[in-house]
């Protein structure tokens, strides 16, 4: 089961799933390549302390708001 990391109003700062140790946090850097549309993940492995990957994807929210 997974747990959601939130600040106290709510803002979604990560996702844990303890199972495998693996936390999740959304980034906000264009450097990253996040932008209007686009959503950006980063992985850490939490037993080792070593981040894993970068995952990108289309935000079909944003991009039905804009048109």
């Amino acid at each position: 089961m997974t747990s959601e990391l939130r600040c106290p109003n709510r803002k979604l700062f990560g996702i844990i799933d303890p199972e495998d140790g693996i936390l999740e946090v959304k980034c906000n850097s264009a450097r990253c390549g996040a932008r209007f549309g686009v959503v950006i993940l980063h992985r850490f492995d939490l037993h080792k302390g070593i981040f894993l990957e970068t995952r990108s994807f289309l935000d079909p929210i944003k991009l039905k708001e804009r048109s």
